[in-house]
């Protein structure tokens, strides 16, 4: 959460530094104009002496004050600035505010208003940043001339060069932000040849629901279910459009209800009034979140950071303040999408399969110790899939299903209630379905809708191997093909 003060802080700090840098200086110079005029007019009139001051006298052109009115010139223009700056600041602030507040009873709002809310509020913070750039470089020439009476230009230039390099930054890589979200998997594609039972069911349940089909299917070894529009990058590249990903280590544990149940949970964003917001607002508004995430990193890092630090917790307050609206809508949508699921199946299909999802879907990072482990015998996993479908009938009992009502399942680009809420809505609870869930070996697993799927498992656990390797700096040592392979 943005700290307010901070916010205000950021926005308001440097115009205030300029506005009581120009009337000090204002007040000091009429001070000094004061003082001479007193002196060589010792008995000048108290009312014309306090009416004195270098504004009325700088009202008609004087050589002999040029300079003075020069300067007394660029201290009003700082004033002026300076106040622009703290309004505009506020203004912002305040559109932002008013604008994340409308947007949470309003899907319509939230989509319409978003991304062009975005855009207005970079332009902004670029005008703010440049003003403010200069507002501090006038404040530290006029403040060191006054003060000490010399002036660091290599302190202004500072400034300056560090004003410029941020932004530069933020024309360059701000607009950029506004991007899908970039989903990476560890899985591949099936064709319709590969998987023509999965093809044949998605495409059913799709029709089923009046909701998009899938332009592509995913099959890979993340424990999740989910359909998206972001860009997933996975072992066969990157792929854009709609794509369905299905977790074959899950689709050993449920079964082929289970995973209609599952899969139409999915299909049911890309139904009626949800579709607009699936296509157009959430990929962007998950990546864009991720990015700015990335941009606060790259400015911890470098001599930027203060050019940055105000777009930063301004961008920072404007996700804030359209998270509320996005939190309500999300969980309306998914509440929405878990009746799709229903209506495929059941409530309690439905209800089986999340409670087993939540309660099994941890143990894969069991699976993932269990890799390190055997890479660092020189041995790799021959299905990494098949590995956690064992891990999962060793933890299935009831204990499995004890404190799963608060747990939320990961998702790439969307979130989720609780599951507690979920199995509320749909009236069911979990010792409802206590027996479900805990059946784990199905005898119609949803891995058998796939033709050859060990096949594929064992491709996809290779590269994953090779990738934790990698990623924890394994040597394997002797080439794959010669590899012991662990049970």
């Amino acid at each position: 959460m943005i700290n307010r003060l901070w916010l205000f802080g950021l926005i308001f700090g440097i115009p205030l530094l300029g506005l009581m840098t120009s009337e000090g200086i204002q007040v000091y110079y009429n001070s000094q104009l004061r003082s001479a005029a007193q002196k060589q007019v010792p008995d000048i009139d108290p009312k014309v002496l306090s009416g004195l001051s270098l504004d009325r006298i700088c009202e008609k052109p004087n050589p002999e004050m040029a300079e003075v009115c020069s300067a007394n010139s660029h201290l009003n223009l700082m004033t002026i600035g300076s106040v622009g700056a703290a309004a505009l600041g506020l203004a912002l602030i305040l559109a932002i505010y008013f604008a994340g507040s409308a947007a949470q009873n309003d899907r319509r709002l939230l989509l319409s208003i978003f991304k062009p809310g975005f855009y207005v509020t970079v332009i902004v913070l670029i005008g703010l940043v440049i003003l403010n750039a200069t507002i501090m470089m006038a404040a530290l020439y006029y403040g060191e001339s006054v003060l000490i009476n010399r002036v660091h230009l290599f302190i202004i230039g500072a400034v300056g060069i560090g004003a410029f390099l941020g932004i530069k930054s933020m024309i360059s890589n701000l607009f950029s932000l506004l991007r899908k979200a970039e989903t990476r998997v560890i899985g591949k594609t099936v064709s319709r040849e590969q998987a023509p039972a999965l093809w044949e069911k998605v495409d059913e349940f799709a029709e089923r629901l009046g909701a998009l089909q899938p332009q592509q299917i995913v099959v890979g070894l993340d424990p999740n279910f989910f359909v998206t529009e972001a860009d997933v990058v996975c072992l066969d590249g990157t792929l854009s459009g709609r794509t369905l990903y299905c977790s074959l280590p899950l689709c050993r544990i449920i079964n082929e209800d289970e995973f209609a149940a599952i899969i139409g949970h999915e299909l049911g964003h890309y139904h009626g009034q949800d579709t607009e917001y699936s296509l157009k607002f959430y990929p962007i508004y998950r990546g864009t979140l991720t990015s700015i995430a990335a941009l606060q990193s790259a400015g911890n890092s470098n001599s930027k950071l203060i050019a940055l630090l105000p777009a930063i917790a301004v961008l920072g307050y404007f996700f804030e303040s359209f998270a509320t609206a996005e939190s309500r809508i999300s969980r309306q949508r998914e509440l929405a999408a878990d009746q799709a699921g229903i209506s495929l199946t059941s409530p309690k299909t439905l209800a089986a399969a999340l409670v087993k999802v939540h309660a099994f879907s941890g143990l894969w990072e069991t699976v993932d110790q269990m890799a390190l482990d055997v890479m660092k015998g020189k041995k790799m996993l021959v299905n990494a899939s098949k590995t956690y479908g064992d891990k999962v009938q060793e933890y299935s009992s009831p204990s499995a299903l004890e404190g799963l009502e608060a747990k939320h399942l990961s998702h790439p680009t969307d979130t989720h209630p609780a599951l507690s809420e979920r199995l509320r809505a749909m009236k069911v609870g979990i010792q409802d379905v206590a027996k479900e869930a805990l059946d784990v070996q199905p005898t119609q697993p949803a891995i058998e809708l796939i033709l050859g799927p060990q096949k594929i498992e064992e491709e996809i656990s290779d590269t994953y191997q090779h990738l934790l390797a990698d990623r924890f700096d394994i040597d394997l040592g002797v080439a794959v093909a010669g590899m012991p392979k662990a049970e």
